[in-house]
């Protein structure tokens, strides 16, 4: 009886958290820009997928050179109208880097984007530039829960939206990274759930063990009396 409670019990637990939790169909970029609207931020945005990471950095004048951990893919140059705009690109991996040296058609004032693959729920940004910085986690997800995950160092500034939640550092000058562990926001939900699924059926099980050792002893009484 003990162990189809406990059974029971760990497979509700497990419906509830197929439930709870969104698929991971639901939460993957479908291609479209979330914040193609959002107003002009002075610092790179890390805007955060499940398979990927898209990149927008600020751009004045004629020319970039990037410096990355990452190989860059799909690397667009758009001026402040949106528009595209034709560059040419040289590149080579040095000691680990990947590095870009781009070249515009002329004087520039726009966005530099591209994407960046990426995996997990983890996110680790060295620090090479001391400028702001905003990341973008993906659609349905938070940060913040000590139990789950958290940012470190503490943003300036945090926007729990619904289309992703925004961390912004606004002065990085003392910071050598930003890591962040994050989570689907109907985790700390589910996880509650659970902790209550498990604690009841210890529960159960606590009070099933005394009966068996009440009736233990009474049987023992029994048998001493004849």
């Amino acid at each position: 009886m003990c162990k189809h409670l406990l059974k029971a019990g760990l497979i509700f637990s497990a419906l509830l958290v197929s439930i709870t939790l969104p698929s991971s169909a639901q939460l993957q970029d479908n291609g479209s820009e979330p914040y193609g609207s959002a107003p002009f931020f002075n610092g790179t945005t890390y805007i955060l997928f499940e398979h990927e990471m898209k990149v927008v950095l600020p751009v004045n004048g004629s020319q970039a050179n990037l410096t990355l951990f990452d190989e860059a893919e799909d690397m667009a140059l758009l001026d402040d109208s949106g528009s595209n705009v034709s560059f040419n690109s040289s590149y080579q991996f040095h000691r680990g880097d990947h590095i870009y040296s781009l070249v515009f058609e002329g004087p520039v004032k726009g966005t530099l984007v591209y994407n960046v693959s990426r995996q997990g729920q983890q996110f680790i940004l060295p620090i090479r530039q001391p400028e702001p910085v905003r990341i973008i986690l993906p659609p349905g997800y938070s940060t913040g829960s000590r139990s789950l995950g958290i940012a470190r160092p503490e943003p300036d500034i945090f926007q729990d939206a619904d289309s992703g939640s925004i961390l912004t550092w606004n002065n990085t000058t003392q910071i050598p990274y930003i890591e962040i562990n994050y989570y689907r926001k109907s985790a700390p939900l589910a996880l509650m759930i659970i902790m209550t699924i498990l604690a009841g059926a210890g529960l159960v099980l606590l009070i099933r063990y005394y009966m068996s050792i009440n009736k233990l002893k009474a049987a023992r009484m029994e048998l001493e009396k004849e």
